[in-house]
């Protein structure tokens, strides 16, 4: 499968939100590196093949822990009002008509869970049954929604805006006001989330499993 779709990197940007404390992990987990090579290096590299420019979301507070990257950092225009903050920072900055969002804390996701998004965006308005999406997400296999990673429309930024000025904070509570088209995940593990370092182990490990049986 190919890497890149040819006429897609002057329609995206690509971002990354940083993330927020990481209490639950006990450090900051995009620098966690299992493997040799930080989780938010990982996201940048899956980026950067399909995606015109790079971004990384972060707080005024850690905005500089990410420079290594060699990408600019867009510091949060309202901390501490969870991804959207970071969300709407990243939409007033984007020059392209789609941001492409990772969250640096779901290494599995893969280039081509990455591609299937970009292939429905492209789609004509006919393939979404009449309705031209603004966002695409994901299904998890049990139904249940997962905001990340997220295809969006830049103009999308003026819903976000009106939203987090009535204090409405929710990432689900977006997707559902800018109809978002959803893809159903063909694996649990694609949409796994690193909230701990165990995780690590744990979901690496099953797939050692299942790739032996």
């Amino acid at each position: 499968m190919p890497t890149h779709l040819p006429s897609s990197s002057s329609l995206l940007t690509g971002a990354i939100l940083a993330g927020g404390h990481s209490s639950r992990f006990g450090s900051n987990k995009a620098l966690f590196a299992p493997d040799g090579e930080t989780l938010i290096s990982k996201a940048a590299d899956l980026l950067r093949p399909l995606t015109g420019e790079v971004l990384v979301s972060a707080s005024p507070a850690h905005a500089g822990t990410y420079d290594f990257l060699g990408l600019e950092i867009v510091e949060d225009l309202h901390p501490d009002s969870g991804p959207l903050g970071g969300l709407e920072a990243l939409l007033q900055r984007c020059s392209t008509p789609w941001l492409l969002v990772l969250t640096c804390d779901m290494p599995f996701v893969d280039s081509d869970a990455l591609l299937t998004m970009i292939r429905h965006a492209l789609q004509p308005q006919g393939h979404h049954h009449g309705v031209l999406p603004r966002a695409l997400a994901w299904r998890r296999c049990d139904g249940s929604i997962s905001p990340f990673p997220l295809l969006i429309e830049q103009d999308a930024l003026a819903i976000l805006q009106g939203r987090i000025r009535a204090g409405k904070l929710s990432m689900k509570g977006l997707l559902c006001a800018v109809d978002t088209y959803y893809i159903t995940s063909p694996s649990d593990r694609l949409l796994s989330n690193i909230n701990r370092p165990e995780d690590w182990t744990d979901r690496k490990f099953s797939k050692d499993n299942i790739a032996n049986t």
